[in-house]
């Protein structure tokens, strides 16, 4: 079996059959390199495929009246890109390359196959849906209840936490490769008050920055300190016995 993203992805929730992990595969065909800054889709366009991400960081956003923008999620290795828009004709946000990335193009026809011949798969692609959906919430209560360093311990919590579902990180040390800008329409901070906010985290010795690299001294403080509980990253799927006629 191929070294696959959307595998590690998936087994993090839930065991997979041989014949889950195969249908799966087949959504990692003919994958496709797409440049750093590259504008994947943007908001209305037709939605009428889905992605897998194998390599590099995307972000999802809506623009807004006053000429801002709002960034609204980060897909990193495992994640599949559109799922909110299953029911629908157009895209909700726009999506945007971070860095330079390789992804798996899927019509929506294919999901509905998997759909099809594997429950087990139809319940987890549901339950990272539902994730997504938990993610923006608890960006929510972010955005709205905590501190700037608050937020920004939190949002770097959530993406160790999300990061470690496709790799295997043994050190609280990871590759962030998200610019002051990014990170400023994620969190609703200024950019001055985003290298503001890491002076401070730094000062308390809860984060260190060095380039594009996040290195935590003490994972346990930080979540104290950000009021960070990984529940809503981490549930796994009940056993889901086989379908019988």
């Amino acid at each position: 079996m191929m070294k696959s993203c959307i595998l590690k992805h998936f087994n993090s929730y839930a065991e997979l059959t041989r014949e889950d992990e195969e249908l799966l595969v087949s959504l990692e065909k003919s994958p496709t390199q797409v440049a750093a800054e590259t504008e994947l889709f943007h908001e209305g366009d037709d939605a009428q495929a889905f992605y897998t991400v194998l390599k590099g960081w995307l972000f999802s956003y809506r623009n807004l009246e006053d000429g801002t923008r709002q960034v609204l999620d980060i897909y990193v290795p495992g994640d599949v890109i559109g799922l909110r828009e299953f029911a629908f004709s157009g895209r909700l946000t726009g999506v945007t390359a971070q860095t330079e990335v390789e992804i798996c193009e899927f019509p929506k026809q294919r999901i509905t196959e998997v759909f099809s011949q594997s429950v087990l798969l139809s319940s987890l692609f549901f339950a990272i849906a539902a994730r997504e959906q938990a993610v923006l919430l608890e960006r929510l209560v972010n955005l709205g209840r905590r501190s700037a360093s608050q937020k920004m311990a939190h949002f770097i919590l959530e993406m160790f936490a999300r990061l470690k579902r496709t790799n295997h990180y043994t050190e609280s040390r990871f590759a962030m490769p998200l610019p002051q800008h990014i990170l400023s329409d994620a969190l609703g901070l200024s950019t001055v008050h985003v290298s503001r906010t890491f002076k401070e985290l730094k000062q308390e010795d809860l984060v260190y920055r060095e380039g594009a690299t996040i290195v935590v001294p003490d994972l346990e403080r930080l979540k104290e300190f950000a009021g960070f509980s990984p529940h809503y990253l981490t549930e796994t799927v009940p056993h889901i016995p086989p379908f019988k006629e």
